[in-house]
Order: C-alpha cells, then structure tokens, then sequence
C-alpha cells in the first residue's frame, strides 16, 4: 500500500536469455515490441500471447542458431559477473545459470540499469569470445528487469534463484562473488 512516500529500491531481478530462445510469438508469450506490415505493431511492455506466424518470421529472420550455454560458456559467463561486480557500486546477491538463460539478483546502483544490463552483456560476450569456440551473438536482445522494494520480496526473489542452483547439484550460492 502506498503511504505517501517513495519506496526504496534494495536492487533489482535481471532475467537474459540466450540468443534465439525466446522469441516474438513464443507460446509462452512474449513482451517483444515489433512492426510488421502483415501482421501490424506490437506494443512495448507488454505481454503478448503466443502467436505462431510472428514466432515463425522471427524465426526466419534469425541470423544464427539458438545459443544454449555449454560449461565452457557458462564459466566465462560467471568469471565476467564476478569481475563486474568487483568493480561496481552493485553487489551480487543470487545467481543462476542454466543452458537457456541467466538470472541475476543485484543489489541497488543509482546507475541506469539499462545501461548496466548492457555493458554486462558486452562484457560477457567479449569473454565468451575470447575463452570459448562460440562466435556469433550470445544474448537475445533486451532483458526482463523488475525492481525489488522490500525484504520479503528481496528473500522470496534470491530463494527462487537459489533454487535454480539446487535443482542442479549445486550449492545455493556456488559462485564466491555473491553477497
């Protein structure tokens, strides 16, 4: 409930997912925003229902595959979080990485997330490039970001992560950098 006053942001729930795996039209929806001359515009923001001919042009505009992260990837992946971290006013407080997508738990940063989001996914790409035989994109474009303001959500979020972790034969927090 809002009481007049500005709620405090403690961080922020960043999902990216690897290029190609979530497509517009994808069945479980999508918040893709594109134009299209047969099909028409689909608004930013904003969940869209599966729709079979618009993931069936995406998918034939794609470029390259569909990346899936192989361990090699995934260690790359994890070194540059944790580097970026190091040298961040943002802290790593749960991580997940799985074959199709990661999911980040970061503390607040005053700095624009966008931009923050962006400069990982450069950050990353570069060091997949560098450490792995993988050439092409790594990242679908954009992200899902939501804002964390209170200590329930903060845990329920960074618990939902863990599990990821878990289901997985790792520890809740395999990765040293996390907070």
């Amino acid at each position: 409930m809002y009481h007049g006053r500005t709620p405090r942001t403690l961080g922020r729930h960043i999902v990216k997912s690897g290029y190609g795996l979530w497509l517009p039209g994808d069945r479980r929806g999508h918040w893709s925003s594109a134009w299209d001359d047969q099909i028409g515009y689909t608004e930013p923001h904003t969940l869209h229902a599966g729709d079979p001919i618009r993931q069936r042009m995406a998918e034939e505009r794609m470029q390259h595959p569909p990346v899936r992260f192989t361990p090699d990837m995934i260690d790359a992946i994890v070194t540059t979080v944790g580097r970026c971290a190091e040298t961040s006013d943002w802290r790593v407080a749960a991580m997940t990485i799985e074959s199709t997508h990661m999911h980040l738990l970061m503390t607040y940063t005053p700095r624009d997330i966008d931009r923050t989001c962006k400069w990982l996914a450069q950050q990353t790409t570069r060091f997949v490039h560098e450490r792995t035989p993988h050439v092409g994109p790594v990242w679908a474009r954009g992200k899902w970001c939501t804002y964390v303001f209170d200590d329930g959500q903060w845990a329920n979020t960074r618990q939902y992560i863990e599990r990821h972790n878990t289901r997985h034969g790792l520890p809740p927090r395999p990765y040293g950098f996390i907070t």
